[in-house]
């Protein structure tokens, strides 16, 4: 107990303007504020918390909520801030688990290449990938299964879905439950739809893909977290238009694609980047079909993206 009341540890479930939402150990949900000595000496841009921030909270006396101290992240998964003079970091969300990659197969259509992205900056925080095409009620197999079993080929797990009449959603829900998972991807891709599937009484808040520009309307304006009803906690994120890497080099990026891993030892050179060198164990990989083209392909476009921001 201290001087004003009862000291709990909790995380960040959502985030507002002036205040936390943070559920406690106990189990209560809470509005809570922050001490003015937590933010003194940081930055503007240092002066924030995320959802999955774990923290130590103090229950006043009067009911109200007060975050004490912030602890140290574990994992954390972020951007390059947008649209800023100098780089700096976003940080999306903090101590998530696992990364569930949601790709839609009918509006918006598949983009591999913010796919492949998204995954990269996984790999990157050391977070476990799924990856779901969902919407398979829309579209012939024939449309999704070579790029799900290039991703399978990978080492990925791959769900096919379809929130609309429920395909898969149970097989889903497996690789969610006991992991603090953040759903990922475009606008319109069904994050929240599939978060409603899984467990009917979350509620979340969709809309229907715009008609005009077959992009997603967002239905979030930054990530919140919903707890399961075992407990599994699960956070929906808004649909980033711009997904930019922060921290990831252009030396590193090929061991952010796991299926290249054990080829590259066996490249001639080390510094080998994969594209022009001779003798390169990834290329010949691709030609033997151990590894898909389009993700060398993609990987390629990341490189030399890498390569003109460095």
């Amino acid at each position: 107990m201290t001087s004003d009341g009862y000291e709990h540890t909790g995380r960040v479930l959502a985030c507002y303007r002036d205040e936390w939402e943070v559920v406690l150990d106990d189990g209560r949900i809470m509005r809570a504020s922050v001490r003015a000595r937590h933010f003194a000496g940081l930055s503007e841009h240092e002066k924030f918390l995320v959802a999955g921030d774990m923290v130590d909270v103090t229950v006043r006396d009067d009911g109200g909520a007060v975050i004490e101290r912030v602890h140290p992240r574990e994992t954390s998964l972020s951007r390059l801030r947008p649209r800023m003079r100098k780089e700096a970091e976003q940080v999306i969300i903090a101590n998530v688990e696992q990364l569930v990659a949601v790709a839609s197969l009918g509006a918006p259509r598949l983009n591999r290449r913010m796919l492949d992205r998204v995954l990269v900056i996984a790999e990157s925080a050391d977070l476990r990938s799924v990856i779901v095409f969902n919407k398979i009620d829309l579209v012939h197999e024939r449309e999704w299964l070579p790029a799900a079993a290039a991703y399978e080929q990978a080492g990925y797990d791959v769900v096919a879905t379809s929130a609309a009449d429920g395909t898969n959603i149970d097989e889903l829900a497996a690789l969610v439950r006991g992991r603090f998972s953040v759903f990922s991807g475009p606008s319109g891709a069904g994050k929240s739809s599939l978060l409603n599937a899984i467990e009917p009484g979350l509620g979340i808040r969709v809309r229907e893909v715009g008609e005009t520009t077959r992009k997603g309307k967002h239905t979030t304006s930054n990530v919140t977290i919903f707890r399961l009803e075992d407990g599994t906690l699960v956070a929906d994120t808004p649909g980033f238009r711009e997904l930019g890497f922060w921290k990831i080099h252009a030396d590193e990026l090929d061991y952010l694609f796991p299926e290249f891993r054990e080829h590259i030892p066996r490249c001639r050179f080390t510094t080998c980047s994969h594209s022009a060198e001779p003798d390169c164990a990834v290329k010949d990989a691709v030609e033997r079909g151990e590894v898909n083209a389009a993700r060398h392909d993609s990987y390629l476009r990341l490189l030399e993206e890498l390569r003109q921001s460095s």
